[in-house]
């Protein structure tokens, strides 16, 4: 079953734009930057789908990544540039880039 998700989670990394997702070079590094593409993403105290809401990221926010969890599927630890809110965000809300593609958020 990991495997099965792992090579799910690869394959969806390939598809989207400029390098996003657990494929990536340069995603979920600690200090790397992302930006939420969903309309909303709830930023959440544990990596798992039924924590706790710390607050709310919406599309276009811009993210520092602080590495890679695992929990209900694959998720990130952030930290949301315009709120400061700090929490886990699933991975297949975000988009990698450089801080010079980020820095609307």
């Amino acid at each position: 079953m990991h495997r099965h998700l792992l090579a799910l989670v690869t394959v969806c990394a390939l598809a989207l734009p400029w390098g996003a997702g657990p494929a990536s070079a340069s995603g979920a590094g600690a200090g790397e930057y992302c930006r939420i593409t969903a309309s909303s993403a709830s930023v959440r105290a544990e990596p798992r789908r039924h924590a706790r809401v710390l607050g709310t990221a919406y599309r276009g926010d811009t993210c520092v990544s602080r590495g890679w969890a695992e929990g209900d599927g694959v998720w990130v630890k952030i930290t949301v540039r315009r709120t400061g809110v700090k929490g886990y965000v699933h991975s297949s809300l975000v988009a990698w880039g450089k801080e010079s593609l980020t820095a609307t958020g």
